[in-house]
């Protein structure tokens, strides 16, 4: 038996609207769970490594951390401002000791652990310099300070 022209397009509209009722699912699936349907197949973003600091200073600062090898600008942070920093991956894997420095009021610096103006913290081991909450203090008549607390776990 042979299918007529009419019922020939009626399969084929029929199949055009099964397809599109299942892409349409899809996608409003992916959008109640916030996600776009491209997204809905991409991997979950990597955590990301990060630190609060406060500037309690009147002027701008630069945040570096600084390691045996190398030194990463962590970022500038606007005076009564506090910010949250990002720390490089790569910064968590240096052996041996970190240190952060703080430059007041000065360009980007492209040697920071030299730098005459830099105040620093103790050397410490990479996991517990992003473990705290870091504050910057300078005062018309003080030496710089920066000021390290332990975070509460789950808030950096």
């Amino acid at each position: 038996m042979t299918t007529t022209r009419v019922h020939a397009i009626v399969s084929r509209v029929s199949r055009l609207a099964a397809w599109s009722v299942l892409t349409s699912s899809l996608a409003l699936s992916a959008c109640a769970h916030n996600l776009s349907p491209a997204a809905a197949s991409a991997p979950a973003p990597e955590r990301r490594v990060t630190m609060r600091f406060e500037n309690e200073a009147r002027t701008h600062v630069y945040v570096y951390l600084v390691g045996e090898q190398r030194e990463w600008l962590l970022g500038r942070v606007e005076p009564g401002a506090r910010a949250t920093l990002r720390v490089p991956d790569a910064a968590l894997t240096e052996v041996g000791f970190v240190r952060l420095a703080v430059i007041p009021d000065a360009p980007v610096s492209v040697a920071a652990a030299r730098d005459p103006n830099s105040t620093f913290t103790i050397a410490q081991p990479a996991s517990s310099i992003v473990s705290q909450r870091w504050t910057f203090s300078s005062h018309a008549y003080t030496a710089p300070e920066i000021f390290g607390v332990r975070a509460p776990v789950g808030r950096r």
